[in-house]
Protein backbone atom coordinates (compact mmCIF):
# COMPACT_ATOMS: atom_id res chain seq x y z
CA UNK A 1 0.00 0.00 0.00
CA UNK A 2 1.41 3.33 -1.11
CA UNK A 3 1.88 6.40 1.48
CA UNK A 4 -1.38 8.30 2.28
CA UNK A 5 -1.26 11.90 1.08
CA UNK A 6 -2.88 14.37 2.90
CA UNK A 7 -4.81 16.77 1.28
CA UNK A 8 -6.02 20.30 2.38
CA UNK A 9 -9.57 21.18 2.23
CA UNK A 10 -11.66 24.52 2.10
CA UNK A 11 -14.63 25.60 3.69
CA UNK A 12 -16.49 26.51 -0.10
CA UNK A 13 -15.90 24.95 -3.17
CA UNK A 14 -16.53 26.76 -6.46
CA UNK A 15 -18.23 24.36 -8.97
CA UNK A 16 -17.28 25.22 -12.89
CA UNK A 17 -19.04 23.78 -16.04
CA UNK A 18 -17.00 21.48 -18.13
CA UNK A 19 -17.87 18.32 -19.96
CA UNK A 20 -17.91 16.80 -23.73
CA UNK A 21 -20.50 16.23 -26.71
CA UNK A 22 -21.21 13.44 -29.37
CA UNK A 23 -22.34 9.89 -29.43
CA UNK A 24 -20.75 6.55 -30.24
CA UNK A 25 -18.03 4.53 -32.44
CA UNK A 26 -17.56 0.98 -33.65
CA UNK A 27 -13.40 1.80 -32.93
CA UNK A 28 -11.76 -1.10 -30.78
CA UNK A 29 -7.53 -1.18 -29.44
CA UNK A 30 -5.98 -4.36 -29.46
CA UNK A 31 -4.48 -3.12 -25.86
CA UNK A 32 -8.16 -3.17 -24.46
CA UNK A 33 -10.82 -6.18 -23.55
CA UNK A 34 -13.33 -7.59 -26.42
CA UNK A 35 -15.62 -4.61 -27.49
CA UNK A 36 -18.73 -3.87 -25.60
CA UNK A 37 -22.22 -3.95 -26.56
CA UNK A 38 -24.26 -1.01 -26.39
CA UNK A 39 -27.98 -1.37 -24.83
CA UNK A 40 -30.31 1.55 -24.56
CA UNK A 41 -29.19 4.09 -21.82
CA UNK A 42 -30.68 6.78 -20.68
CA UNK A 43 -28.12 9.73 -20.39
CA UNK A 44 -30.16 11.15 -17.70
CA UNK A 45 -29.58 8.27 -14.69
CA UNK A 46 -26.41 6.91 -16.39
CA UNK A 47 -24.35 8.97 -13.72
CA UNK A 48 -25.49 8.49 -10.07
CA UNK A 49 -25.94 11.64 -7.91
CA UNK A 50 -23.60 10.94 -5.60
CA UNK A 51 -20.20 8.50 -6.03
CA UNK A 52 -20.49 5.30 -3.35
CA UNK A 53 -18.56 5.10 -0.74
CA UNK A 54 -18.16 1.84 0.52
CA UNK A 55 -15.95 1.15 3.45
CA UNK A 56 -14.63 4.74 4.03
CA UNK A 57 -12.31 4.85 6.97
CA UNK A 58 -11.29 8.56 6.69
CA UNK A 59 -14.63 9.82 5.23
CA UNK A 60 -12.85 11.08 2.22
CA UNK A 61 -15.58 8.93 0.04
CA UNK A 62 -12.39 8.35 -2.51
CA UNK A 63 -12.89 4.71 -2.41
CA UNK A 64 -9.75 2.44 -2.15
CA UNK A 65 -6.24 3.38 -1.15
CA UNK A 66 -4.85 0.01 -2.00
CA UNK A 67 -3.00 -0.46 -5.42
CA UNK A 68 -3.96 -2.78 -7.82
CA UNK A 69 -2.06 -5.88 -8.65
CA UNK A 70 -3.42 -6.83 -11.64
CA UNK A 71 -4.28 -5.11 -15.10
CA UNK A 72 -7.38 -4.60 -15.99
CA UNK A 73 -9.15 -5.81 -19.56
CA UNK A 74 -11.68 -3.28 -19.99
CA UNK A 75 -14.13 -3.81 -22.96
CA UNK A 76 -13.69 -1.28 -25.73
CA UNK A 77 -17.14 1.56 -25.63
CA UNK A 78 -19.29 1.81 -28.08
CA UNK A 79 -20.62 4.92 -26.47
CA UNK A 80 -20.50 6.31 -23.50
CA UNK A 81 -20.43 9.60 -21.07
CA UNK A 82 -18.58 11.83 -18.88
CA UNK A 83 -19.70 12.82 -15.53
CA UNK A 84 -18.37 15.71 -13.08
CA UNK A 85 -17.76 14.90 -9.28
CA UNK A 86 -17.60 17.99 -7.00
CA UNK A 87 -16.55 17.41 -3.13
CA UNK A 88 -18.99 18.42 -0.78
CA UNK A 89 -18.30 18.99 2.79
CA UNK A 90 -21.02 17.03 4.60
CA UNK A 91 -20.25 16.41 8.40
CA UNK A 92 -17.32 16.22 10.62
CA UNK A 93 -15.69 12.96 11.66
CA UNK A 94 -15.21 12.15 15.07
CA UNK A 95 -11.87 12.77 14.51
CA UNK A 96 -12.31 16.47 14.06
CA UNK A 97 -11.92 15.76 10.34
CA UNK A 98 -14.04 16.54 7.47
CA UNK A 99 -16.35 14.22 6.07
CA UNK A 100 -16.50 14.47 2.13
CA UNK A 101 -19.35 13.10 -0.46
CA UNK A 102 -18.42 13.54 -4.31
CA UNK A 103 -21.55 15.30 -5.63
CA UNK A 104 -22.54 14.80 -9.23
CA UNK A 105 -22.15 18.34 -10.72
CA UNK A 106 -24.27 18.65 -14.10
CA UNK A 107 -25.90 16.32 -16.59
CA UNK A 108 -23.48 13.64 -18.40
CA UNK A 109 -22.23 14.35 -21.02
CA UNK A 110 -21.78 11.98 -24.42
CA UNK A 111 -18.45 11.29 -25.84
CA UNK A 112 -18.23 12.76 -29.32
CA UNK A 113 -17.56 10.09 -31.74
CA UNK A 114 -14.42 10.77 -33.02
CA UNK A 115 -13.51 10.90 -29.26
CA UNK A 116 -13.99 6.46 -28.65
CA UNK A 117 -11.28 5.66 -30.81
CA UNK A 118 -8.85 7.80 -28.41
CA UNK A 119 -10.89 6.64 -25.44
CA UNK A 120 -10.51 3.19 -26.31
CA UNK A 121 -6.64 3.41 -26.37
CA UNK A 122 -6.45 5.64 -22.88
CA UNK A 123 -8.55 2.37 -21.43
CA UNK A 124 -6.04 0.01 -22.29
CA UNK A 125 -2.90 2.60 -20.74
CA UNK A 126 -4.96 1.55 -17.32
CA UNK A 127 -2.82 -0.29 -15.33
CA UNK A 128 -0.92 -0.70 -12.00
CA UNK A 129 1.50 1.90 -10.83
CA UNK A 130 5.02 0.70 -11.90
CA UNK A 131 6.26 2.37 -7.93
CA UNK A 132 4.25 1.88 -5.53
CA UNK A 133 6.19 4.76 -3.50
CA UNK A 134 5.31 7.70 -5.46
CA UNK A 135 4.63 11.82 -4.56
CA UNK A 136 1.57 13.21 -5.37
CA UNK A 137 0.28 16.81 -5.09
CA UNK A 138 -1.46 17.44 -2.25
CA UNK A 139 -4.26 19.32 -3.48
CA UNK A 140 -8.00 18.65 -3.99
CA UNK A 141 -10.37 18.92 -7.42
CA UNK A 142 -13.25 17.83 -8.76
CA UNK A 143 -13.44 13.83 -10.38
CA UNK A 144 -14.83 12.13 -13.30
CA UNK A 145 -16.50 9.26 -14.37
CA UNK A 146 -16.00 8.06 -18.03
CA UNK A 147 -19.38 5.72 -17.93
CA UNK A 148 -20.16 3.02 -20.75
CA UNK A 149 -22.39 0.13 -20.95
CA UNK A 150 -19.83 -3.59 -20.32
CA UNK A 151 -21.23 -6.83 -20.99
CA UNK A 152 -22.95 -7.19 -17.73
CA UNK A 153 -24.44 -3.49 -16.79
CA UNK A 154 -22.24 -0.30 -16.67
CA UNK A 155 -18.53 0.40 -16.56
CA UNK A 156 -17.31 3.23 -14.52
CA UNK A 157 -13.76 4.81 -14.71
CA UNK A 158 -13.36 6.90 -11.98
CA UNK A 159 -10.19 9.49 -12.30
CA UNK A 160 -9.06 12.32 -9.74
CA UNK A 161 -8.49 15.18 -11.70
CA UNK A 162 -5.89 16.36 -9.12
CA UNK A 163 -2.58 14.40 -7.84
CA UNK A 164 -1.52 11.85 -9.79
CA UNK A 165 -4.96 11.30 -11.39
CA UNK A 166 -5.18 7.82 -10.08
CA UNK A 167 -8.26 5.76 -11.79
CA UNK A 168 -10.87 3.51 -10.07
CA UNK A 169 -12.85 1.11 -11.76
CA UNK A 170 -16.02 0.00 -10.75
CA UNK A 171 -18.80 -2.26 -12.77
CA UNK A 172 -21.62 -0.83 -11.18
CA UNK A 173 -21.39 2.88 -10.36
CA UNK A 174 -24.40 3.34 -8.71
CA UNK A 175 -23.95 1.35 -5.89
CA UNK A 176 -20.56 -0.30 -6.07
CA UNK A 177 -17.56 2.43 -4.39
CA UNK A 178 -15.05 3.44 -6.91
CA UNK A 179 -11.80 0.81 -6.85
CA UNK A 180 -13.45 -2.48 -5.79
CA UNK A 181 -14.86 -3.18 -9.28
CA UNK A 182 -14.32 -7.26 -10.15
CA UNK A 183 -16.58 -7.63 -13.21
CA UNK A 184 -16.52 -6.51 -16.80
CA UNK A 185 -12.80 -6.22 -17.13
CA UNK A 186 -12.54 -4.11 -14.08
CA UNK A 187 -9.99 -4.70 -11.03
CA UNK A 188 -10.27 -3.51 -7.36
CA UNK A 189 -7.24 -1.05 -6.77
CA UNK A 190 -5.79 2.10 -7.65
CA UNK A 191 -4.34 2.44 -11.14
CA UNK A 192 -2.32 4.41 -13.46
CA UNK A 193 -3.52 5.92 -16.36
CA UNK A 194 -5.70 8.74 -15.80
CA UNK A 195 -4.33 11.75 -17.57
CA UNK A 196 -4.94 9.97 -20.64
CA UNK A 197 -8.05 9.02 -20.09
CA UNK A 198 -9.11 12.63 -19.17
CA UNK A 199 -7.21 13.71 -22.07
CA UNK A 200 -9.01 10.97 -24.46
CA UNK A 201 -12.45 12.76 -23.99
CA UNK A 202 -11.66 16.33 -23.60
CA UNK A 203 -12.03 16.80 -20.28
CA UNK A 204 -9.67 18.04 -16.45
CA UNK A 205 -7.62 20.74 -15.08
Amino acid sequence: MRPTVLLPFVAALTAVLAGCGGSSSEAHDPGAGPAATSPSVDPDTVCPPKLARGDDPDGHGFGTQEDAREHPQLPAPGQAWTCRYDPVESAQTPDGGTELNWVLHGPADAVAKPELAALTDALGQVAPFEDGDRMCTADLGPRWMVVYPGDDGLVGVVVDDYGCREVRLTDDPATMAPGAGEGDGTVPGVLDGGTAVLTAVGVGR
